[in-house]
């Protein structure tokens, strides 16, 4: 990229963090502002647990604060589709407030239903994309023998796109 065209580009990006933050969006227009190389980048955590702890969150938040990146949260859950739609829609329910709450901080929440693998699931969301930092485990399903082929496969891919994996245990509670 030549000297003339980055700095065109880090003009408009100057500009866009300006409009930004003359409509009152500061940390939209410091994201523009940002030279970290990881700035857009974003860790992903991956979860099949019913409910996600904070304590993973703050963990995945420790992690991107570190790496300079976003956070994006991949939740497996265990329904019919049609009702995962509904359960984020009612703001009674708890993952229509976590959604509201991370919305505000954020984070990207992505609740995805279905009978597969936690592994093969974040797997086909990640592979194609080139803004994945790392991705966190919170949990994975039972180690059944086709979920354990899942994970074997989706570790030796993630290294094989220079994608670190990591498998977070909170500790246990006494």
């Amino acid at each position: 990229m030549s000297t003339l065209t980055k700095l065109f580009k880090k003009l408009e990006e100057s500009m866009t963090a300006a409009t930004f933050a003359e409509a009152g969006e500061f940390e939209i227009a410091s994201q523009f502002i940002k030279t970290n190389k990881n700035a857009r980048k974003r860790v992903l955590l991956g979860t099949d647990k019913p409910e996600i702890e904070t304590r993973t969150i703050s963990y995945a938040m420790h992690l991107c604060q570190r790496l300079g990146g976003g956070l994006e949260i991949f939740h497996m859950l265990h329904l019919p589709e049609n009702e995962t739609g509904l359960i984020l829609n009612q703001e009674k329910e708890p993952l229509a407030s976590l959604n509201t709450a991370l919305q505000e901080k954020g984070v990207i929440y992505q609740p995805v239903s279905g009978p597969g693998c936690l592994a093969d699931e974040v797997l086909r969301h990640a592979s194609p994309r080139r803004d994945i930092l790392c991705v966190v485990f919170d949990a994975l399903e039972p180690d059944g023998a086709r979920c354990r082929k899942a994970k074997e496969n989706m570790i030796a891919k993630f290294q094989a796109l220079h994608c670190p994996v990591v498998m977070y245990a909170g500790s246990s509670r006494a």
